[in-house]
């Protein structure tokens, strides 16, 4: 884990000059992400303003170049099935490691979420760490930049941390899971078949928000495969890497037919929503030519 350092700060500029197309997209240097935080304070309601958290503070713990701060957001967990965590555990930093194999998706991280909160899962005690798979993770709807998800899986967490990244990424732009101020123009009393949601259809915002959130988890997934297949090691990691990126290539192919057919978008979002969909189109098919060419 890494000392606090210095965030950059945003670089202002007129949202009429910002290249939408670009900001679908995830980037090594971080900017979209700094971009979407900035427009996030300067809107109203209640996705404005800093984390009531703040950023790290010195002695703290951290992750991500020092930007994440480790921290207990409130005493006790909203939702009993879950408690705080340990702020220190191992898992933490394997994890960071994991997102680390994709520079894109770590610069997401890092420039979007102060505050991550290590959660336990009562459903799944310590003595079946060894075998559970995934991370229950969700964000703080009234900070911005606030996370919790549980890390009895390093590499579940890993997904986790860029799945509520990409989340606050376009909350920050303005698309809300309900509504959005631009991007989407869709009424928001239509609803559309959820990739994610499958027991009952979801407005466009919320849709769009599955397919984003998880095309993001997918091209970290195949990093992480990668880097697997390279070290050769554990064949229970390897299937659980392939369970995953088969689970999501099944479900957000036909959510990415949904947005291609239904999505309505203002100017911004024509050249977002273009952007996305094909990055995502290219994301698809490399995970179904690795599934078709490694054997289960």
């Amino acid at each position: 884990m890494s000392e606090p350092v210095p965030v950059p700060a945003p670089v202002p500029a007129p949202e009429s000059d910002l290249d939408w197309a670009a900001l679908a997209l995830p980037d090594a240097a971080g900017e979209g992400a700094r971009i979407a935080r900035r427009l996030a304070r300067t809107r109203e309601g209640r996705w404005a303003g800093e984390s009531a958290l703040g950023p790290p503070r010195p002695g703290e713990p951290t992750l991500f170049d020092g930007a994440v701060a480790l921290r207990h957001a409130r005493p006790r967990c909203l939702l009993p099935r879950y408690t705080n965590g340990e702020l220190d555990h191992p898992n933490l930093a394997i994890a960071e490691a994991e997102v680390a194999r994709w520079p894109a998706g770590y610069a997401l991280v890092r420039e979007l979420i102060d505050t991550f909160n290590p959660i336990l899962d009562a459903e799944v005690p310590r003595e079946r760490w060894a075998e559970a798979r995934g991370s229950s993770s969700h964000f703080d709807k009234r900070r911005f930049g606030l996370v919790f998800a549980t890390y009895y899986d390093p590499r579940g967490l890993a997904q986790a941390f860029v799945h509520e990244a990409a989340h606050q990424k376009l909350f920050g732009l303005g698309v809300l899971v309900e509504r959005a101020d631009r991007i989407v123009v869709n009424d928001p009393e239509r609803l559309y078949p959820s990739p994610i949601v499958l027991d009952r259809p979801r407005p466009m915002t919320a849709v769009l928000h599955g397919e984003y959130s998880f095309i993001h988890v997918t091209e970290l997934l195949l990093r992480m495969i990668e880097a697997q297949a390279e070290r050769g090691d554990d064949p229970r990691e390897r299937l659980a890497l392939r369970t995953f990126l088969e689970r999501n290539v099944q479900r957000l192919t036909p959510g990415l037919e949904t947005i291609r057919e239904h999505i309505e978008t203002d100017a911004a979002g024509e050249r977002f929503v273009g952007a996305f969909v094909e990055w995502a189109e290219d994301v698809l098919r490399r995970g179904r030519e690795w599934l078709e060419r490694s054997p289960a």
